[in-house]
């Protein structure tokens, strides 16, 4: 698989995230996948809009964040342009949240 297509967002900006919870829905041309935290943390920023086709695999959707506090260092956030999986050099999984902000 090289893409896939977000097919909605099962936590809201700001929600905090426990381990196993989902956090969107993926269809793939085969089935539509649950996509779980690994970890715990707070959703800070949703990146890509629910029903955004063609999201290819390790592009940017969140942002994801260890501390309640940080979620607000990323209220007017906006990606740069062309911004993917290669954007953010400190770029983490959307379910593995780190002491500094992580990107999903």
């Amino acid at each position: 698989m090289t893409s896939g297509n977000l097919a909605s967002w099962k936590k809201a900006e700001g929600e905090a995230i426990s381990v196993g919870d989902v956090i969107a829905e993926i269809e793939t041309d085969k089935a539509t996948v649950d996509y779980e935290s690994q970890d715990e943390g707070f959703l800070a920023k949703i990146l890509m809009k629910e029903g955004s086709n063609d999201v290819s695999v390790g592009e940017t959707i969140g942002i994801v964040v260890e501390e309640e506090e940080s979620i607000a260092a990323f209220k007017d956030y906006v990606p740069p342009v062309g911004a993917g999986a290669a954007a953010a050099p400190a770029a983490a999984p959307a379910a593995a949240p780190a002491a500094a902000p992580a990107a999903a």
